[in-house]
């Protein structure tokens, strides 16, 4: 149940508030939280910002990112939990799934796979990112736009459109990215932000995997894997992961990419990318995960040798089925 008038509606009933937003955060659900808990301080909301994990080196520029907290750190929750581009209670992080089990839920997100595991769920897959949604919310709030909501609202676009270059960069998206460079952003410093400041460490991660790039036989499935050993020995941490799924999918011959990350003794993230015409939100549920069309992933038990081939059968069956389906 939620439409975006009655989200809309429960967040200015509430005093206090507390935004979460998903495990290992990207550029989305941390440009949408910060942006939607600025729109409601203004409204003069008591707002509680917090994640499972600390904000990624690459997004500390962004307005108000110190104010994001993580569990261990807040004393006191809202009753009202507004969770933002989660598909699942399960994304937020143990910590958080527990704790929001007693609270009031309002879901906004846009991933297909979304459970609508909230009393409010404003869900909208045709969105290119959980931030072109919040765009609308802070419209309907009445907030008005400063340098500082384009900016997040901004970074959510460009990170989950792939600086919109993704098929879900629509009329929409480019309308409203018109909308927020009109408030006078500096598009040249957000991207250099973005894109342009590795560590480097991160520069020696993806020299690393580029080497550990497989592709089956045929050249339709890639792959790469990287194991808990090489982070710890390059100094490099989860988020300077980020982007390296994309090289699998650059290959001109490649409909799926994958990158398989060993995140814990026992534990593996495997994120999907599909070119054209695979559906690799089905391919993720499986394997109990989900996410879009075209870019998706879970996590799974196993050691690491087992779970790459594992996976990668499932895979070269989609991939293979696209044959029969044009015959």
């Amino acid at each position: 149940m939620g439409s975006l008038q009655q989200v809309v509606e429960e967040l200015k009933k509430a005093e206090r508030l507390v935004l979460m937003s998903h495990v290992l955060p990207d550029g989305d659900c941390i440009g949408s939280m910060l942006a939607l808990g600025k729109a409601l301080r203004a409204l003069g909301k008591e707002v509680t910002m917090v994640n499972s994990d600390p904000i990624p080196e690459y997004l500390s520029f962004l307005p108000s990112a110190e104010l994001v907290r993580l569990p261990e750190e807040v004393r006191e929750w809202p009753s009202l939990a507004v969770c933002l581009d989660c598909s699942d209670t399960a994304r937020l992080g143990e910590g958080l799934a527990g704790l929001v089990r007693d609270k009031t839920i309002v879901n906004i997100d846009h991933h297909v796979s979304n459970t609508r595991f909230g009393a409010w769920n404003y869900v909208e897959p045709d969105a290119a990112a959980t931030g072109q949604i919040v765009a609308d919310i802070i419209d309907a709030l009445g907030v008005p736009w400063d340098r500082e909501l384009a900016v997040l609202i901004y970074t959510a676009l460009a990170t989950d459109t792939g600086s919109f270059q993704y098929s879900n960069t629509t009329v929409s998206v480019h309308l409203l990215a018109a909308k927020l460079i009109g408030t006078g952003l500096d598009v040249a410093a957000i991207n250099q932000n973005l894109y342009e400041t590795k560590s480097l460490a991160a520069i020696k991660l993806l020299g690393r995997a580029l080497d550990r790039l497989e592709m089956t036989p045929d050249g339709r499935v890639a792959w790469i894997t990287l194991d808990r050993a090489t982070l710890l020995r390059l100094g490099a941490k989860d988020e300077h992961t980020e982007g390296i799924i994309n090289f699998t999918r650059a290959i001109n011959t490649v409909e799926l990419g994958m990158l398989f990350r060993e995140i814990a003794p026992g534990k593996v993230k495997v994120g999907l990318r599909s070119k054209q015409l695979v559906d690799v939100n089905r391919l993720a549920a499986i394997f109990g995960g989900g996410g879009h069309y075209r870019a998706a992933g879970f996590v799974i038990e196993g050691e690491l040798d087992k779970v790459v081939p594992r996976v990668i059968s499932r895979a070269k069956e989609f991939v293979e089925a696209l044959d029969g389906r044009d015959n």
